[in-house]
C-alpha cells in the first residue's frame, strides 16, 4: 500500500513538477495539491494524507500558519521546500520548531525548474518520514523564556570541544539540548545540522535566543572561547586548523552531506586531541560514525542518541555498532551528561 502525499504550493507548475518526481516512488502516491494554506486544510481533512509538502511564502494564509492548524487537525510529517529569502529562511527554522520534518530549498526560486536535481532527496526524506513516531517531532522543548545571559567575566580559548553530529529531526532536538547546557562549563561547542545553505544563519540566531551559551554561524577566523558554540554554515565544511581556528571548507561532499560531521570531528582531534565529547543525534545515513571512533582512540568520550528518543535512529546506530560509544542517552538527559564528561577530560 503506497502512502498518501499532498502537495501545498502557489505555483501550478511547481505542483505539477513535485508530483512527477514523488510519483516516481513506488511507496508514495499524490493524492491532493493545494495552492494555499487556506485551500490545504480544506483537501487535509478531506483527503487525510500521510505526509505533506510545505511551502512557505502563499497568498491567503502562509506555510507556517498553516502547519500550526495542519498539526492541529492531524500530526502528521511535514517538509518544507521553499526558495531560500532572508525572511523565509526564519519562518522555515519556525516551522522547525513546531513540528516540520525538514527543510528542503528550491535550488532556483519560488518556481525551481531544476527542482529534478532534488528529486532522490525528497523522494528519500518522504520515505523515512512516513515511518517516524510523529510525537517525537512535535514535543514542546520545555524552555524557559528568555533565558538570561551569564555574564562573562574573563573570556579563555577554549581547550575543550563538545562536537555534535545533528540530521533529520535534529533541529527540534538541537532545542532539547542547547538550551540546557551550563554556560560556566570550559569547553566550546561545535554543530553540524544538515541543512540548507542559507538557513543556518536563522537557525543559529534562534538557538542563541533561546539559550545561555553564545551561538553563532560559522566563519572563518573564529577562535571559539569557553560558552561559545559554532554552527556549521550550509553548504560548507566546518573545520578546524592546527591551531584550533574555525575555517570553511569547500570540498566536496562527504557521505553525500556539506556540511559534514565526520569532516568537523577528524579536524578538530588535530588540536583539541583528546579533550572532545563527541555526540551523535538523530539523522539518516552514517555521518559521525568516523568521528566517534577518532575521538575515542585520542582518548576522549562519546554520547548517542538512544532509538527511544531518536526521530530517525540511523546516524547514532551507526555511531553505536563502532564500540566506540561511552553513553546512550535520550536527548532531554544530553546536556546533563555532557556535564559529567567535561571534568573527566583533560
Amino acid at each position: 500500500m503506497k502512502h498518501s502525499v499532498m502537495i501545498v504550493d502557489d505555483s501550478v507548475l511547481m505542483r505539477k513538477l513535485l508530483k512527477e518526481i514523488i510519483e516516481e516512488s513506488d511507496k508514495l502516491e499524490v493524492v491532493a495539491t493545494a495552492a494555499d494554506g487556506l485551500d490545504a486544510l480544506d483537501k487535509f481533512r478531506e483527503y487525510q494524507p500521510d505526509i505533506v509538502t510545505l511551502d512557505i511564502e502563499m497568498p491567503k494564509m502562509n506555510g507556517i500558519i498553516c502547519l500550526e492548524q495542519l498539526l492541529k487537525i492531524k500530526p502528521v510529517p511535514v517538509i518544507i521546500i521553499s526558495a531560500y529569502s532572508k525572511k523565509g529562511s526564519s519562518v522555515s527554522v519556525k516551522a522547525l520548531e513546531l513540528g516540520a520534518f525538514d527543510i528542503i530549498e528550491k535550488p532556483s526560486g519560488s518556481v525551481s525548474l531544476d527542482i529534478a536535481g532534488k528529486a532522490q532527496e525528497i523522494v528519500k526524506k518522504m520515505e523515512n518520514a512516513v515511518s517516524i513516531d510523529i510525537e517525537k517531532l512535535t514535543e514542546p522543548p520545555k524552555i524557559k523564556l528568555p533565558p538570561v545571559k551569564a555574564p562573562v567575566i574573563v573570556q579563555r580559548p577554549a581547550k575543550r570541544l563538545v562536537a555534535i553530529a545533528s540530521s533529520t529531526g535534529g533541529p527540534k532536538t538541537l532545542m532539547h539540548i542547547l538550551p540546557y547546557l551550563n554556560p560556566g562549563l570550559e569547553c566550546a561547542y561545535a554543530v553540524v545540522q544538515h541543512m540548507p545553505e542559507g538557513f543556518t544563519r536563522s537557525f543559529a540566531d534562534r538557538l542563541n535566543s533561546l539559550s545561555q551559551i553564545n551561538i553563532f554561524e560559522a566563519e572563518t577566523g573564529r577562535k571559539l572561547n569557553n560558552g561559545d558554540c559554532v554552527i556549521a554554515r550550509g553548504g560548507w565544511h566546518l573545520i578546524f586548523n592546527e591551531n584550533g581556528i574555525v575555517e570553511l571548507d569547500d570540498s566536496p561532499p562527504y557521505h553525500s552531506v556539506k556540511p559534514s560531521a565526520d569532516i568537523m570531528m577528524l579536524s578538530a582531534v588535530r588540536y583539541f586531541k583528546n579533550r572532545i565529547i563527541g555526540i551523535v543525534l538523530t539523522g539518516m545515513g552514517k555521518d559521525g560514525s568516523e568521528g566517534v571512533k577518532m575521538i575515542k582512540m585520542s582518548g576522549g568520550y562519546n554520547i548517542a542518541e538512544s532509538e527511544k528518543s531518536a526521530v530517525i535512529y540511523g546516524m547514532p546506530k551507526y555511531a553505536l555498532k563502532t564500540g566506540d560509544v561511552d553513553i546512550v542517552a535520550d536527548k532531554q538527559s544530553i546536556a546533563e551528561k555532557v556535564e559529567e564528561l567535561i571534568d573527566a577530560l583533560g
